[in-house]
């Protein structure tokens, strides 16, 4: 009887001498987080409110889309009222041409002229997407609007549906594999 508690001691300090204290990794660190934020929840406590944020969450995004430099009154207006139904952060995206129809790169004052027009009409839209609490980015590309559209959905990550005027859309007649909206203007 001896010798077998003999054996469970040695086992039992073998045990312990081999498990070993590691850090966690960033997947259980990211569910422990998001557990507790969830609970919080559960009681009606914001984890804004007491100053802790899940890491690691990306939001969902409206991407809307303007090959023109300014954005149109009605396609911001539906952004911004779409955006604040859904709870996704606007990223405003103009898209401007590489080329020009006879073939020619684009010269670097008229790339400069719309990149100047783009920021201020961003900037417009983005005072009004802050005033209706809303995230809000804007993004200035150049190239083929399919490819540039694609791209940048896929750096973005979560982008749940593409937003386009109908007059931009037919007239640039892009293609994207994201659900496209067009507005009426």
């Amino acid at each position: 009887m001896a010798g077998v508690r003999e054996q469970i001691r040695t086992a039992h300090d073998k045990t312990e001498a081999d498990v070993r204290q590691r850090r966690p990794g960033r997947l259980r660190a990211f569910l422990e987080d998001t557990a507790l934020v969830a609970g919080m929840a559960e009681h009606g406590l914001g984890s804004v409110d007491l100053g802790l944020e899940v890491s690691g969450v990306e939001g969902r995004k409206v991407l809307v889309v303007s090959t023109e430099p300014e954005f149109a009154p009605a396609l911001v207006n539906q952004a911004l009222g779409l955006s604040e139904r859904l709870d996704t952060e606007v990223v405003a995206m103009s898209v401007g041409r590489a080329q020009t129809e006879s073939g020619r790169a684009t010269s670097a004052k008229a790339r400069g002229l719309f990149t100047m027009r783009a920021e201020k009409s961003a900037e417009n839209f983005g005072l009004a997407a802050r005033l209706a609490g809303i995230a809000f980015r804007h993004v200035i590309l150049f190239g083929r609007v399919s490819e540039v559209v694609e791209n940048e959905c896929s750096r973005l990550r979560r982008v749940e549906f593409v937003l386009t005027t109908k007059q931009q859309h037919g007239k640039d007649g892009f293609r994207v594999s994201l659900p496209l909206f067009e507005v009426l203007c």
